[in-house]
Order: structure tokens, then C-alpha cells, then sequence
């Protein structure tokens, strides 16, 4: 028994169809890179606007709330310094003496209270 050769014949035509074919493929691998690389960039930047513009916020808010804090604090020491002048001895004294018309007292009396004793 004899073997057949099969013998295929190459076209130029074939060829410029393979070549054309597999720029195709390559192609959209490259575009696709190219596509990737710039959105992976662009995010990148927006990621980075997007954080100064962010640390910026925060920053003003910051000195806001300091004001506020500063702003509040004197008010609290106003305060304090009002709540101590409102219960001071003489002006209690004084209150008494003039809106009461009470007196300094004359004859002191003192009673004596005996501890309570401890049984054990």
C-alpha cells in the first residue's frame, strides 16, 4: 500500500489574510492596555484632587471648631468669674445689709451640740 502525501498549497492570498488577521488580535490587546493604563491613571489623579480638596475641607472646619472652642471658653470664663463675684462674702454682705436691711449681729450665741456616741 502506498501513502498518499497530502500536500497543501499556500496562497499569497492565505498568508496576507493570516497577517491581517493576527495584527487584528493584537490590536485590541494593545488598545485595551492603553485603554486600562489611562483609566488606572485617570483615577489615580482624581484620587489625588480628590484628597487635597478633602484635606482642604477638614483643615477650614478645623480653625472653625478652634474659633468656636476659643470663642466658647471665654464666655465659660466670663462666666466663672461672674458666678465667683455673685457668691463672694461681701457681696452677699452687702446684699443683706442694703435689699435686706439686716445688721451685723451683736451678741453671738453659740450652742453646744454633744456628739453622738459610738456603741461598739
Amino acid at each position: 500500500m502506498e501513502r498518499q502525501r497530502e500536500v497543501t498549497i499556500s496562497y499569497p492570498l492565505h498568508r496576507a489574510y493570516s497577517r491581517a488577521r493576527a495584527r487584528t488580535v493584537i490590536w485590541p490587546h494593545a488598545t485595551l492596555a492603553v485603554i486600562c493604563t489611562a483609566v488606572i491613571i485617570a483615577a489615580a489623579c482624581f484620587l489625588y484632587v480628590w484628597q487635597g480638596t478633602r484635606i482642604l475641607a477638614l483643615t477650614a472646619q478645623r480653625e472653625s471648631m478652634k474659633q468656636t472652642i476659643t470663642s466658647i471658653q471665654e464666655v465659660n470664663n466670663w462666666l466663672s468669674f461672674q458666678i465667683g463675684q455673685a457668691f463672694s462674702l461681701e457681696r452677699v454682705s452687702r446684699i443683706a445689709r442694703e435689699q435686706l436691711h439686716m445688721s451685723e449681729p451683736t451678741d453671738v450665741r453659740y450652742v453646744h451640740i454633744a456628739s453622738p456616741t459610738t456603741k461598739k
